[in-house]
């Protein structure tokens, strides 16, 4: 028997490929597989010679190129059908009655196609599950995801593809915008996302003769993120992320409810309104007629005591940090929940809020919590006879609760806001510190009251503290220490610029360069606070404190200039002089280091706010 040659019959295995996708194409499965046999020479008639007709393979590759052509063809046309029906669906309305959209040309399997179940070669991907009416399939009635038989399971089920055919879940079309952040908003106003970027980067020089943990350089005391916004008009969402003395963290991250908002068709954004607690930059005095009345903030968020640091931003500020008792003893940042509004044609605004009580918390430690008062007024807002009070503010606050938690501060200082980093004692002068073995335990309750005044140009500010707070060196027994404090600040712009509240400041009259072939400085603001802070004699006595290192009184002197160039740029100079009521050590605790009875800090900031 002759053997047989590897070409002279294909062997069935490699046929079985051919005759599937022949059947799938349509060819006759006869001659899908084998040649036909060959015919003896003798009987063939005589011919010219023909072109040699194209193997079997040959064929098979061109109806597969064919029917490939006509899947990308019907894939097309029914986009354009879809799109269409789109644009139907959005004239018909939500309560109309739109035909049915066909269902999606299902594509013939080709070498190398996905799974059955999975999305193919349609070229469409599996849609979002949702409220609606849903797109039925011609034949079963199945959703596209359902047809496709893709589920969300396992996944964070966010996959935005949309399958209701709803009005109000429609994709839309969004704007990007430019003034106060980055602002990208839905064409019908409803979504909103703004960027903020708040930069601060300084340098801080003090006399030799101060120097010890104290030292000249450079610093970054805020890089701050902002992330603020709407989604719907009624609900809105506020997140900062913060790298300052400490690690990079979650700063703020609320979500505001405006009850009354969705009545009156505008965000409170628009209005400049409910400003307070945040940190700034929210459009001021754009609209008129919003309704603010009513507010719930939920998340971590500014606890509202005091006037200098519930309403003015750490970008707004006049000085480069705030006054000794604001600084040390506000109630700073919380988780809670606050509602807050302003009534009585803007004269009046409120907040109230009930906080976990830790400062600078991210969690509580009892199952106690503080209760929060704040209130400013502005009697003659809309007063036509006395136009020169119409920026009085008068108002105040109180809270109070049980605490039972590490200490927060850990020491006071003169340039700092709380911070328990070891950089701060390198950077603000310290002129008390507490002992190793003490913590937060007792009652707290804190009181305020402040005067601050908008005309034209000038502002005056003076404001009050006080308090008592328990404190245990034992874990088990309370000593309350009292406290408080007091600043007046005024602040005059030489280039004529008005302010009637420190939000959004300042938009200078012309920005600094040649504006139409003149030259502008842009905005120059001169300004000066004295502030004391008083922890009464019962801290040293009840061996909270060293008073051999330490002093109970300090006295802090601020006299400088704020220069924008622009809306966005800001530069301060700032002299701070402090004087302590008992002399203080320039080293840490326990270390060797001179004593002084004051400090100078000369202070050069650079700020970027958009």
């Amino acid at each position: 028997m002759q053997a047989r040659t590897s070409g002279s019959r294909p062997r069935l295995g490699s046929l079985w490929p051919r005759v599937v996708t022949a059947a799938a194409l349509g060819v006759p499965a006869a001659q899908a597989q084998v040649p036909a046999p060959p015919v003896p020479a003798a009987s063939l008639p005589e011919v010219a010679p023909a072109s040699p007709e194209p193997s079997m393979e040959e064929r098979l590759r061109r109806l597969e190129a064919r029917s490939e052509a006509m899947d990308r063809r019907h894939r097309e046309e029914y986009q354009a059908l879809q799109r269409r029906y789109d644009a139907l669906l959005e004239r018909v309305g939500p309560g109309g009655t739109p035909p049915a959209v066909p269902s999606p040309p299902t594509a013939a399997p080709s070498r190398g196609s996905a799974d059955p179940g999975s999305e193919g070669r349609s070229g469409r991907p599996a849609s979002r599950e949702s409220g609606g009416t849903s797109r039925s399939n011609a034949g079963g009635g199945l959703t596209p995801r359902e047809a496709a038989g893709i589920d969300a399971s396992g996944t964070s089920a966010r996959t935005f593809i949309r399958e209701s055919t709803s009005r109000e879940n429609r994709k839309r079309r969004a704007r990007v915008e430019f003034d106060e952040g980055l602002e990208i908003t839905s064409d019908d106003d409803e979504f909103k996302l703004t960027f903020h970027d708040l930069t601060q980067a300084e340098f801080r020089a003090f006399p030799p003769q101060d120097h010890g943990t104290l030292k000249d350089q450079f610093f970054i005391p805020r890089q701050r993120w902002y992330f603020t916004g709407q989604v719907t008009k009624s609900v809105e969402f506020y997140t900062v992320i913060n790298r300052g003395y400490g690690p990079l963290d979650l700063l703020d991250a609320f979500i505001t409810l405006n009850f009354l908002e969705s009545l009156s068709g505008k965000s409170s954004a628009e209005s400049g309104t409910g400003s307070e607690g945040t940190g700034g930059r929210t459009p001021a005095d754009r609209g008129q007629g919003t309704d603010n009345r009513l507010r719930l903030r939920v998340g971590r968020m500014k606890t509202p005591y005091l006037y200098e640091y519930f309403s003015i931003s750490e970008g707004d500020l006049i000085a480069p940090e705030r006054s000794l008792y604001a600084g040390n003893l506000a109630g700073n940042r919380q988780n809670g929940a606050m509602i807050l509004g302003d009534i009585l044609e803007n004269r009046l605004s409120y907040a109230a809020g009930i906080f976990n009580g830790p400062r600078r918390s991210f969690e509580d430690f009892n199952s106690d919590k503080d209760l929060f008062l704040h209130f400013n007024a502005r009697p003659f807002l809309t007063s036509e006879a006395l136009p020169a009070l119409k920026y009085l503010n008068l108002g105040g606050g109180v809270n109070g609760g049980y605490e039972k938690n590490s200490l927060q501060p850990t020491a006071f200082r003169t340039a700092n806001d709380q911070s328990t980093s070891a950089a701060a004692s390198s950077l603000s002068p310290t002129f008390l510190a507490f002992n190793t073995n003490v913590t937060e335990l007792g009652e707290r309750i804190q009181w305020g009251g402040h005067v601050a005044y908008f005309y034209k140009s000038l502002m005056l500010l003076g404001q009050y503290g006080a308090g008592s707070q328990g404190y245990s060196l034992d874990r088990k027994h309370s000593t309350p220490i009292s406290s408080s404090g007091w600043m007046v600040q005024g602040t005059y712009f030489l280039t004529g610029e008005e302010l009637t509240r420190r939000v959004n400041v300042v938009r200078p009259l012309r920005d600094f360069g040649y504006n139409k072939g003149k030259f502008s400085i842009g905005a120059v603001e001169v300004h000066g606070r004295f502030s004391e802070l008083d922890l009464g004699g019962r801290i040293f006595t009840a061996g909270l404190a060293d008073p051999n290192l330490w002093s109970n009184r300090a006295y802090a002197t601020d006299i400088g200039a704020n220069w924008y160039l622009n809306y966005y740029t800001k530069i301060y100079f700032d002299w701070q002089h402090s004087i302590y009521g008992n002399a203080v050590t320039t080293g840490l605790p326990g270390l060797p280091g001179h004593s002084m009875r004051s400090t100078d800090l000369y202070w050069l900031r650079f700020q970027l706010f958009f």
